[in-house]
């Protein structure tokens, strides 16, 4: 089974709340659903609820929602067109964000009776209903600050990593040794994470890696990437990228470049550089002008270069399908779907 305990649970209580809210009937008909068409977000489950006069089924993904960049990056991937439509089942949705998945035309409800749902002669808008003390006590989050990403980053690029000691953990995602017992208790609690008997000890596996992917891409942009010390410049010419190998400047490329690298497809528009240094010899060189709207940025390298193989002069996968995903540009999103579906998801598919 794909979904989570905890994502079973928390949808359980998003239709509660929907039905005491509006006195709709609604029930789950499957669990995580198969949709050909789009791989790349894969619901948890399809729901069904009675309108006055009809009945409609949405697909559902249940996510948190109170970050802008999260709505976006949904409703890219799910277009409004598409059969059943989306709706979003989150903990909690704030107000501001549920304006602005009005605005999107993105479906929502929430544990608290906050929902905005529309079919033919159904029509919900509720909104201002407060978070509950439970829902606060239980919000650790642990796994989605700075140092939390930074840890399952490694562990993603790097499953053996999970039956590491502490120190090498640590070593290996270049955090604070009290960053891992809090980050791998939390990977287990929400059921990302199982120890399994093997022998006289239990290692730790995966239970669903899929959906922690698309966690840590979805919360990348807004929480490690601002902290990158990113800059912004200007190439004089088109075409720089062609044929550059970074590794000479302990350099790497994401984004576009990698994209193109990867694949052969999608012609680079923009160029995004992760340096282990300050890369001045690369700007140099390439007689790169400061420009904060312009077309290449440089960020700093986060994790252990030496832990995790590249290919070629490369960021991993999952960090080029996050840097894609992380703008509402078709063509990238389009490449991040065949990063995914090549790359990602097969390496997943045969951890150990």
């Amino acid at each position: 089974m794909g979904e989570t305990t905890r994502d079973r649970t928390t949808l359980e209580r998003v239709l509660e709340a929907l039905g005491r809210e509006t006195g709709v009937t609604a029930r789950v008909l499957q669990w995580q659903p198969v949709f050909d068409w789009h791989a790349a977000i894969r619901p948890d489950a399809v729901v069904e609820i009675d309108g006055p006069k009809h009945t409609a089924q949405y697909a559902v993904e249940v996510k948190n929602v109170d970050r802008f960049d999260t709505l976006q990056q949904v409703r890219a991937l799910w277009p409004r067109q598409a059969k059943p439509p989306l709706m979003i089942a989150a903990p909690y949705v704030t107000a501001q964000a549920a304006q602005r998945c009005r605005e999107m035309d993105l479906y929502f409800a929430d544990t608290a009776g906050n929902v905005f749902l529309q079919g033919e002669g159904l029509h919900l808008y509720v909104t201002g209903r407060r978070r509950t003390a439970e829902l606060k006590a239980g919000e650790e989050g642990r796994t989605t600050n700075p140092a939390g990403l930074k840890l399952v980053f490694m562990l993603l690029c790097k499953p053996d990593l999970l039956n590491g000691t502490y120190r090498e953990i640590a070593a290996a995602a270049r955090v604070a040794l009290g960053t891992v017992g809090p980050v791998m208790k939390e990977l287990e609690t929400r059921g990302y994470v199982a120890p399994v008997p093997e022998g006289a000890r239990a290692r730790r596996k995966f239970l669903d890696a899929p959906r922690l992917v698309q966690e840590w891409v979805a919360v990348y942009p807004t929480i490690l990437r601002p902290k990158l010390n990113r800059r912004r410049f200007r190439a004089p010419q088109t075409g720089w990228t062609k044929g550059l190998d970074l590794r000479a400047h302990h350099a790497l490329w994401g984004g576009e470049v990698a994209a193109n690298r990867l694949l052969h497809y999608l012609e680079p528009q923009t160029a995004t550089i992760y340096a282990q240094d300050t890369a001045k010899r690369l700007i140099a060189e390439q007689r790169l002008r400061t420009d904060a709207t312009g077309d290449v940025e440089i960020l700093d390298v986060f994790w252990n270069t030496d832990q995790v193989p590249a290919v070629d002069d490369l960021v991993p996968p999952l960090l080029a399908y996050a840097d894609l995903t992380g703008t509402t540009d078709g063509r990238n999103l389009e490449a991040a779907k065949m990063i995914y579906e090549r790359l990602i998801e097969p390496a997943l598919r045969n951890q150990p």
